[in-house]
């Protein structure tokens, strides 16, 4: 979803994520969350996954 439209476009629009130029980066604003990201949906989708698991995210190491 951050780096295809057709997939993190309706998490955007789903979840009400604004989004905004904040000087060289993007910033996604949720409820609960900003984050920011070099697009608009590495940003958005940041935003998303930190409004849904927190700002700590542990990843598997198979995934890594």
């Amino acid at each position: 979803p951050s780096e295809v439209w057709q997939q993190g476009g309706p998490i955007i629009e789903r979840e009400f994520i604004d989004l905004e130029v904040w000087g060289a980066d993007w910033r996604g604003k949720s409820e609960t969350k900003i984050c920011t990201g070099p697009t608009p949906l590495i940003a958005a989708m940041r935003c998303y996954v930190a409004s849904k698991l927190g700002d700590d995210v542990e990843i598997p190491e198979e995934l890594k």
